[in-house]
């Protein structure tokens, strides 16, 4: 038979519409600590995975705590973005003992469920009002915001292309570009709504319909 135990349970909250995070936690090194990083409805946090003790803790205001987005863990920082708010990159340092928490800047940037990639010191991010935009992590300012897509894209990059998946079906491929908005390509691939992430394993695409899960084999044209 098999057994199952709660190791540790930490961050609790009441529960309730209210009361709930959409954000997934993160494996993340920072400040010489390898640690779990999540964001709940209104607070950033730092966990010991083995432990599950809050190393640390940063209040993110919200709009009714809809905090969905997955952070993104820079080096020892952590760019963020909440819904009807604002967008951060905060530092994590190991001093004073055990750790501390300092803000590089802020930006009027509001994010809502797509979460961000990183090329090259550059942050590429799809925004509440259904825009695209990058922001240049070093000083907080967007190098370019696009004309309005979906009201959702989920965002895969390697190299310099990123691919996004928007919920009415369509497929985009993007050049990360930090000087302006660059598409090389678009496909509609669903006649349903595709609300849930993009899957990437090689040449091959993974993508949930409402319906259906469709699996595609993506190459270079002729």
């Amino acid at each position: 038979m098999l057994f199952r135990s709660i190791i540790w349970r930490t961050l609790e909250e009441k529960g309730g519409i209210y009361d709930s995070a959409f954000s997934s936690p993160i494996i993340a090194n920072l400040a010489g600590k390898r640690q779990l990083v999540v964001q709940g409805r209104e607070k950033l946090a730092g966990v010991d995975i083995a432990s599950g003790e809050v190393l640390w803790t940063q209040m993110v205001p919200s709009f009714r705590g809809m905090n969905i987005l997955t952070p993104l863990p820079v080096g020892d920082s952590i760019f963020t973005s909440s819904y009807q708010n604002k967008a951060w990159l905060y530092k994590i340092s190991a001093e004073p003992d055990p750790f501390a928490v300092s803000e590089v800047w802020t930006s009027k940037t509001q994010a809502y469920m797509s979460s961000p990639v990183l090329i090259e010191g550059h942050v590429y991010l799809h925004l509440q009002n259904q825009r695209f935009t990058c922001i240049d992590l070093t000083t907080g300012e967007r190098t370019w915001t696009s004309n309005p897509f979906g009201k959702y894209s989920s965002m895969v990059a390697q190299g310099d292309r990123i691919m996004a998946l928007d919920q009415r079906g369509t497929l985009l491929l993007i050049k990360a570009n930090p000087k302006e908005f660059e598409m090389i390509d678009s496909l509609k691939v669903s006649e349903e709504e595709t609300w849930a992430h993009l899957a990437v394993s090689g040449h091959q695409l993974f993508i949930r319909e409402l319906n259906a899960l469709a699996a595609y084999h993506w190459q270079k044209g002729p």
